[in-house]
């Protein structure tokens, strides 16, 4: 009986290869929900129209890093844009 090749290779000790691509660029990962002590408030200054638009999106990235980090958020419409309180 002939000897089959081997059809793949162990490397110990190799490691994780890096992320070429990370995926989609986190619209509001810069806001810094995960710091903000209970009472404080981010402000996003913007126009009547740009509330408007982007309010959804905001709420439901809020709620998705309060799930996250067990940390309660309030987010509404202010007179100069949106407001995002910590509550709890």
């Amino acid at each position: 009986m002939q000897e089959e090749g081997r059809r793949y290779r162990v490397y110990e000790g190799v490691g994780v290869p890096p992320l070429l691509n990370p995926g989609p660029r986190r619209k509001w990962g810069d806001l810094p929900l995960e710091t903000v002590a209970v009472g404080d408030l981010i402000e996003m200054p913007l126009t009547k129209e740009g509330i408007d638009e982007l309010i959804g999106s905001v709420r439901s990235y809020v709620y998705r890093v309060s799930r996250r980090t067990d940390k309660k958020f309030s987010v509404r419409k202010t007179e100069y844009g949106i407001g995002i309180w910590r509550v709890a």
